[in-house]
């Protein structure tokens, strides 16, 4: 077995610049870290480039065809504080808009809450996810958030007046309190769905592009949900489910 030893190493370099955006968009791969996160990658036909584990992982249970790095190298690789010892780089693919149900996040800043969108786009059906001056949706906190959507999804980093344009003939739902009560509305299929910016909510340009403004009533004189919360809820709400 070939150990990889010294930090100096070409793929050992190529994993550290991949922790930065700015690589990641120049070589078109981003990483996948710990078992659960590789093995979906691998049984749900992601584009794998290359797997990497630590000596002390690979000698306990090896995956088919991995590089082995230095438990102190792979330990400089890796984002997570109990590494388990394996990680994989993933090719970027831009993959065609599916003209599915499809959720378009308008200016979302924290990686935990585009993650967190990603899995339950996933878990209602959604099959696109347009990121619009978002948090890099293909950074590690991002990617462990989504618990592997990143696998399921097309998802499209464009500015926001290219993801309207993409989703033109649709309906497009636009979360805003200034709308109507989401529980009135029937939702038309296929759609868009609009969430915005933790702090602001979503920009002009969605509220005056979208076919309906749509709002979650709160009670106790709360203002709003957090947005992965209340994105959630509206996904949910949206398959038209009434029990």
């Amino acid at each position: 077995m070939t150990i990889i030893n010294s930090s100096s190493n070409k793929q050992v370099q190529l994993l550290k610049k991949l922790a930065q955006k700015k690589y990641r968009a120049q070589f078109a791969l981003f990483l996948a870290e710990g078992s659960r996160l590789v093995c979906d990658a691998i049984r749900l036909g992601a584009n794998v480039v290359q797997v990497y584990q630590s000596q002390t992982a690979f000698e306990k249970q090896p995956f088919e065809n991995a590089v082995v790095l230095a438990d102190k190298i792979f330990d400089s690789i890796s984002d997570t504080v109990n590494t388990q010892g394996v990680i994989a780089t993933i090719k970027i693919e831009q993959k065609p808009f599916s003209k599915g149900n499809c959720l378009i996040l308008d200016g979302v800043a924290d990686p935990g809450n585009v993650g967190t969108l990603l899995r339950t786009a996933s878990a209602t059906g959604f099959l696109d996810v347009f990121l619009c001056n978002c948090a890099d949706v293909y950074s590690s906190k991002v990617v462990r958030s989504a618990m592997s959507a990143h696998f399921l999804l097309n998802l499209h980093v464009v500015d926001l007046e290219n993801a309207f344009s993409m989703v033109k003939g649709m309906d497009v739902y636009c979360a805003d309190m200034g709308g109507q009560d989401v529980f009135d509305v029937k939702f038309e299929q296929p759609f868009a769905l609009v969430l915005g910016n933790e702090a602001n909510g979503v920009s002009q340009f969605s509220k005056d592009n979208s076919t309906k403004i749509v709002f979650l009533p709160m009670e106790n004189q709360l203002e709003s949900l957090n947005v992965s919360v209340a994105g959630g809820v509206l996904m949910y709400l949206s398959k038209n489910i009434r029990r």
